[in-house]
């Protein structure tokens, strides 16, 4: 199989689950810096193009593509699930980083047919209704819209 185009954005941040965050904070994210980078696509535009692949192997390939190039001392484990929704992916994955595996979730956005990580800051920054992100994304990510 050929190699997916993959575009990646060292500020494309994850939810981790509550136990994880500290550890992985401390052990990885601290070295990524918390800034959303200008190059990540704005989730409030519109998909161009066919829309990327939704299956475990494209899912998969661009997590760990973006935990080998964003979290250094990091390392994609698995891919445990994932949810596409309107040219959206939420995945939870497995990180080890220090010994430890931690699940982790990742947040992915159809682009010109590739999946691009996006934080979820952007996710979060206006309500679904308004920025069109659909709500399995926007409820994964930001909790319940008010």
């Amino acid at each position: 199989m050929p190699a997916l185009p993959i575009k990646t954005s060292p500020g494309a941040h994850r939810r981790l689950t509550r136990g994880a965050a500290v550890l992985l904070a401390g052990a990885v994210l601290g070295v990524a810096g918390c800034s959303a980078d200008s190059a990540t696509p704005d989730p409030n535009g519109s998909p161009t193009g066919e829309p990327a692949v939704c299956d475990a192997a494209s899912v998969g390939q661009v997590i760990q593509v973006d935990v080998n190039e964003t979290y250094p001392g990091a390392t994609f484990v698995a891919l445990d699930s994932f949810e596409c929704a309107d040219g959206w992916v939420y995945a939870r994955a497995q990180v080890e980083t220090g010994g430890v595996t931690v699940p982790t979730s990742f947040f992915l956005r159809s682009v010109q047919s590739t999946w691009v990580p996006v934080s979820i800051n952007e996710i979060c920054a206006q309500s679904p209704e308004v920025s069109g992100v659909p709500d399995l994304i926007y409820t994964a990510a930001c909790g319940l819209p008010e």
